[in-house]
């Protein structure tokens, strides 16, 4: 086949040759969504059709229906018609593709219990994250009842409520044993799993349904554990890492936190009533010592001038004058008579001497008379 093209409506226009010749060939679009091979150049095809002339160029050309791989069975264009009826259903759309959890904790894995497989995942998962348990859904991965068993083992993992993800794998082979993963119900399972799928199938180079239709596909069974299962190892330094950026952050903010309380005790130790009070405290003190220092002056000063006065006092007081040999005269009513004329012969008065008082009776009174 050679000189494909595709005009605006779809039809797809090409040539076909062999060792004795060639021939136009179109397949109008109508013909071309039910036929599952797409032609390109350069590949080998079996045309079903009819001849026709083109009425303006007066040319033959093949009218298509039908396009086969030279070579190919019906089980080739059965897969391809059954993928395109699945992918119209949305069974391979990206949208519906889960991710697979950062930190599983239980896996499950569908597999043969006695092929590589299985071996290369438990070692896979043992130096990855030896802390993740991998719960094994033996199932028979070849032959006419693998199929079956496969979608048995999955229905037994929808089972769990503790898995995080699961591995459907097998091994390399030749593409018939590969084929009970392009069977319909086994894709339809996997799409109705709880939980995320990854299929480990086969080599890099074969595709499959299941991988298809799997949430994550990986080209062999090792790197689908891998996909699955993250390195612990990675995740502790990265964590490390983390750690170390989030303690550097911590201490600095500590450390202006810090300075900012001393910048605000200082203040406060200026502003506060505590640093207050002590001043004012300091000031009572000098004070009280001024006041002791005027106190211890005057206190001397106004004893000698009590002293000075007091003497004054007795100098001019009775009593002194009564101490040079005077009395005073006293009625009987208590009072102090000071004229002779406040007296009557035969009265009753008291004499205060120095030491003391005496009683007498006026028995003459002489003096002036006013």
């Amino acid at each position: 086949m050679s000189q494909r093209r595709t005009s605006p409506a779809g039809h797809v226009y090409f040539t076909l040759r062999d060792n004795a010749g060639q021939i136009q060939c179109v397949l109008f679009a109508t013909n071309a969504a039910n036929v599952p091979l797409t032609p390109s150049d350069g590949a080998r095809l079996l045309a079903h059709g009819y001849v026709e002339v083109y009425p303006r160029g007066g040319n033959y050309q093949l009218r298509c229906d039908d396009l086969l791989p030279a070579g190919a069975g019906d089980a080739y264009l059965r897969l391809e018609a059954l993928k395109r009826r699945l992918a119209a259903e949305g069974l391979f759309a990206a949208e519906r593709k889960r991710a697979l959890p950062p930190r599983p904790r239980r896996i499950g894995v569908v597999t043969s219990a006695v092929g590589a497989a299985w071996r290369d995942i438990q070692t896979v998962v043992a130096r990855r994250d030896p802390s993740v348990e991998i719960v094994l859904a033996a199932a028979l991965v070849q032959g006419p009842d693998a199929a079956a068993s496969m979608i048995a083992a999955l229905d037994g993992l929808s089972q769990l409520r503790d898995l995080d993800a699961v591995i459907v794998a097998r091994g390399g082979g030749a593409s018939e044993d590969l084929w009970p993963f392009n069977d319909e119900a086994l894709v339809r399972a996997i799409s109705r799993s709880p939980w995320p799928v990854c299929s480990g199938v086969g080599h890099e180079t074969d595709v499959t349904l299941v991988d298809l239709v799997a949430d994550v596909r990986a080209p062999t069974p090792s790197v689908a554990a891998e996909l699955v299962v993250p390195d612990a190892s990675a995740t502790r330094l990265a964590a490390q890492r983390l750690r170390r950026r989030l303690d550097a952050k911590i201490a600095e903010a500590i450390a202006r936190r810090r300075q900012g309380l001393m910048t605000a005790k200082r203040l406060l130790d200026r502003r506060a009533p505590a640093a207050r009070v002590g001043a004012l405290r300091q000031r009572l003190d000098e004070a009280r010592r001024r006041i002791d220092r005027a106190v211890a002056r005057a206190v001397p000063a106004r004893r000698q001038r009590a002293l000075a006065l007091r003497r004054r006092l007795d100098a001019l007081s009775p009593l002194s004058v009564l101490g040079r040999g005077y009395a005073i005269v006293e009625g009987a009513d208590g009072r102090i008579r000071t004229d002779a004329q406040a007296l009557a012969v035969g009265d009753a008065v008291r004499l205060r001497m120095r030491d003391g008082r005496a009683g007498a009776t006026v028995t003459s009174v002489e003096g002036k008379r006013t």
